[in-house]
């Protein structure tokens, strides 16, 4: 007896690649955390809903068990730097902001170096003001002889 091969899972496998494609990223990313272990489970699910269509369908089962691992990577990824920032975070926003006050790192040098550098911002821009009106009369007037090259081309 021959076996028939149907596309059964096919499409519930993609979403459900992309979930685990996207969870990835996301779960690395510290801010975003949250994202990927949504999606990660969300691309559990729908692997494992396609798996067993495929199965009962005899489809074929490739591209769903790679969408599995793939949500099942970044589901593992998210929950890794979700527990490390909600378990040592806070600690360690602590530990930054007492080194600041008692440590190497002084805000008061920090603040006066960003002074520094918006001074001179201001003086740049003050240099350019000073040239714009010349430059302004010099392109006006090559303008206006061109105009006039134009106007004249037998002379």
């Amino acid at each position: 007896m021959e076996e028939h091969k149907s596309n059964a899972g096919q499409g519930l496998g993609i979403a459900g690649l992309v979930m685990g494609i996207m969870a990835i990223p996301m779960g690395i990313i510290p801010c975003t955390f949250y994202l990927g272990i949504l999606f990660g489970i969300i691309g559990i699910v729908l692997s494992l809903v396609a798996l067993s269509q495929a199965n009962r369908g005899h489809g074929p089962r490739n591209l769903i068990i790679a969408a599995l691992v793939c949500s099942i990577v970044g589901l593992v990824f998210a929950t890794v730097v979700g527990f490390t920032i909600t378990r040592h975070g806070a600690s360690f926003v602590k530990e930054m902001i007492r080194e600041g006050k008692d440590g190497d790192f002084d805000f008061e040098d920090f603040e006066k170096g960003t002074g520094d550098i918006l001074h001179d911002l201001e003086s740049d821009t003050a240099a350019w003001d000073e040239h714009a009106p010349s430059n302004l009369d010099q392109m006006t007037d090559s303008l206006k002889s061109l105009e006039s090259e134009s106007e004249n081309p037998d002379e």
